[in-house]
């Protein structure tokens, strides 16, 4: 029998793991979601992320705008 050695989906896409950390803390923090609404960019975005213990680039806050809220409404203007 052979092992196989495929990466995890966190080690393969690490924002993929962060993202779906930050919904789980945007769902449970409402004081973090209204925090991060007001927020003026990604790169802000990113760094009130990080003060709150999760990891995730502006690119990839970028590329999932419109996925972090239900609706699916942009949270920057593009």
């Amino acid at each position: 029998m052979t092992t196989c050695n495929l990466p995890t989906p966190e080690t393969a896409h690490p924002s993929v793991a962060a993202l779906h950390q930050l919904k789980e803390l945007l769902q449970g923090d409402p004081v973090f979601a209204k925090a991060l609404a007001a927020t003026a960019s990604t790169e802000a975005a990113a760094k009130l992320a990080a003060e709150h213990g999760v990891q995730v680039s502006p690119e990839a806050l970028w590329r999932h705008r419109g996925m972090l809220v239900s609706g699916g409404l942009p949270t920057w203007r593009g």
